[in-house]
């Protein structure tokens, strides 16, 4: 994870600085894109895997869904299991704010639920949780014409309360 993000952060230096003078990239409203990725949880410290469709309202706003499963590892307390999952169902809204040739940059809001359930060897002590959550976010996506890689870190101010990361594919229809 670390690497791939070394590398989407050069590529997108690369990129701005071989921007000067050329054309940006062009979205139409009606524009549909599905995406698939990972995302990491800074509180969470476990992976995910994320899957969405954009919408494109306008030229330089889209709307969205995405779904993130949390691949949570099972922990051991004595000779009891403890296994949890989490899952995340967003609404999200992105104004693109920098459109060049092959980098795209944007502001993310989302909303949604979050639903966390824990089992364990004793039924008693098997718990479950859903909250709703409201994040923000930035965005930096290297387009390629119909496909692009993004990252966008963004916080959430409740629901699992914490910084993700998620870093993906998107292909545009």
């Amino acid at each position: 994870m670390k690497r791939f993000f070394i590398f989407f952060v050069a590529a997108i230096i690369m990129s701005t600085y071989s921007m000067q003078g050329k054309a940006q990239a062009s979205f139409e409203p009606g524009q549909l894109g599905i995406n698939a990725g990972v995302s990491y949880g800074l509180d969470l410290e476990e992976p995910g895997l994320r899957a969405g469709l954009t919408y494109f309202i306008a030229e330089s706003t889209r709307i969205g869904a995405d779904v993130t499963y949390w691949i949570i590892e099972d922990k051991w307390v004595e000779e009891s299991e403890i296994s949890s999952t989490g899952l995340e169902i967003n609404g999200h809204i992105h104004f693109l704010f920098f459109k060049g040739r092959n980098l795209v940059l944007y502001g993310a809001g989302a909303a949604g639920l979050h639903f966390t359930s824990t089992t364990t060897d004793i039924p008693e002590l098997d718990t479950s949780d859903s909250e709703f959550g409201v994040g923000a976010g930035l965005g930096a996506e290297l387009n390629f014409g119909l496909l692009s890689f993004f990252v966008e870190p963004k916080i959430f101010f409740s629901g699992f309360d914490q910084v993700k990361i998620n870093a993906g594919v998107r292909l545009y229809l």
